[in-house]
């Protein structure tokens, strides 16, 4: 008996260092966004301040258009995101993305809108709130000083009006 208890005893001890290292030292883990994900939901909210009904009409078009769109996150914090329809005019896009310092769920750069990121409590979802203020576009996208409607389309620009749009992802 005592034998077996010389045996045992430095396994026991072993054994409760592990224990004890995790305890005291546990392994960092990695953020729950790490990985690839799908847009499966889209939708537009009924005002420009993220209130009312939320209209899945764009999501409908989407689908009928054969758009996927996907987005990976990196351990490095760079993202890519990729997007094909049935048009064929596939794109893939990249930029960064941080957790640390933000004060949503997630913080994320162009071409990813800007908006509040929610992370679902079984982290298998989340969501972006994204919110467009009313700007002036040129022709090639850029943002103009025109601050109202008349002004910018006097111009040949386009007006953008106030809009916020729900996007949902969904972890692959």
């Amino acid at each position: 008996m005592k034998k077996a208890l010389l045996v045992l005893l430095p396994f026991l001890f072993i054994l409760s260092c592990e224990a004890l290292d995790e305890i005291f030292n546990p392994e960092e883990e990695g953020s729950p966004f790490v990985g690839t994900w799908d847009l499966t939901f889209m939708g537009e909210y009924e005002n420009a301040n993220c209130t009312g009904d939320l209209d899945s009409l764009i999501w409908a078009f989407a689908q009928a258009f054969e758009l996927e769109v996907s987005v990976t996150f990196d351990e490095n914090e760079t993202f890519e995101m990729s997007t094909s329809s049935l048009f064929g005019d596939d794109t893939t896009e990249t930029g960064i993305w941080y957790e640390e310092g933000c004060t949503v769920d997630l913080c994320i750069s162009d071409p990813m809108p800007d908006g509040e990121v929610v992370l679902s409590s079984d982290e298998n979802s989340f969501s972006i709130t994204g919110i467009v203020v009313d700007h002036c576009e040129d022709s090639d996208g850029e943002e103009t000083s025109h601050t109202d409607s008349t002004s910018c389309q006097a111009a040949g620009n386009n007006w953008i009006e106030a809009s916020c749009t729900l996007m949902e992802f969904t972890k692959q």
